[in-house]
């Protein structure tokens, strides 16, 4: 296999936007796309990419044993933000180059958040389910407007759902331990421990980071702090929180509903899914067809550009 190659371990590919594949194409490197419509396995991934010098990746782990036995492996573009699937000392040490694409998924996310938000506050679930069943009946609900909304970890999701809400009137308080103070322009924003977060919040919205090194899981004490009627939605990592104690926190009435996109094992079929007060998708944040073809070209440029930077040296 030449060094100048491309592997797309991606589940789907160029499905609503043929442009990535068309300037793969019209660039004369050796390509070669993974076309089972499903996640790539470790076994697929180790058979189908070995020899390629870039692998434009999805969600799949890139351990060491994995990195180990992907000879000629120069670069990883993550098709998305989160790159904790991939060992990045082991990287480091193969002198593996690690690629993303931060900027285009925030707009999705923070819209999911923000749709989450209204959803859960107006019982929409359960309504849409009694109707679905031809029950006329009305529920209680809350609005959105005024309330306090908890954001754990203020990156760019953070900032652009604290932007989104600024119609509703929303007091927003953040905690996030890599900021000393708010960020400029972002005066109103309140700075709090996150003991002060869960106790405060009507919604807790968890967009933190694996990366760093704190990592925010939210357990069985820290649900007992929350306010009673809370609502808690996670677009981060599923590991950010103890499922097992969301249910029961749940089931209990305590916290009055939950919107969660990602799970400590996917793909999710838990008891969660049999509870009305709970939305759930299925890791679909950054899947709007907009989203995820810009995310695809973005990918392909950043792949190519890494070649030709390697040719070039």
């Amino acid at each position: 296999m030449s060094k100048d190659s491309i592997f797309v371990a991606l589940s789907t590919f160029v499905e609503h936007d043929q442009t990535p594949v068309e300037l793969l194409k019209a660039s004369g490197i050796t390509y070669k796309i993974h076309s089972s419509g499903k996640r790539i396995t470790k076994n697929e991934l180790l058979k189908d990419a070995v020899g390629y010098s870039v692998i434009i990746a999805g969600v799949e782990t890139y351990d060491e044993a994995v990195l180990n036995e992907l000879p000629g492996l120069k670069c990883i573009v993550r098709c998305g933000v989160g790159v904790d699937a991939i060992d990045k000392v082991a990287a480091a040490k193969r002198n593996i180059t690690i690629l993303n694409t931060p900027d285009i998924p925030t707009l999705a996310v923070a819209e999911l958040a923000l749709s989450l938000y209204l959803s859960l506050s107006r019982n929409l679930r359960p309504q849409a389910n009694k109707m679905g069943q031809k029950k006329w009946e009305r529920l209680e609900a809350h609005l959105l407007s005024n309330k306090t909304l908890g954001i754990i970890g203020f990156g760019r999701i953070g900032r652009k759902i604290e932007e989104l809400c600024r119609p509703f009137e929303l007091k927003v308080i953040v905690y996030d331990p890599f900021l000393d103070t708010s960020p400029a322009g972002n005066e109103q924003i309140t700075l709090v421990s996150k003991e002060v977060l869960l106790q405060t919040a009507d919604i807790v919205s968890i967009h933190a980071s694996l990366s760093g090194s704190e990592t925010i899981i939210i357990k069985k004490e820290e649900f007992a702090k929350m306010k009673k009627g809370a609502i808690l939605v996670n677009l981060s990592r599923g590991s950010m929180i103890d499922e097992e104690a969301l249910l029961i926190s749940l089931q209990s009435g305590h916290l009055a509903g939950a919107g969660l996109d990602v799970f400590s094992k996917e793909p999710y079929d838990g008891p969660l899914c049999e509870l009305d007060n709970v939305i759930l998708t299925p890791h679909s944040a950054t899947l709007t067809i907009e989203t995820r073809s810009a995310m695809e070209v973005q990918c392909v440029e950043k792949a190519m550009a890494f070649l030709h930077t390697q040719l070039t040296e």
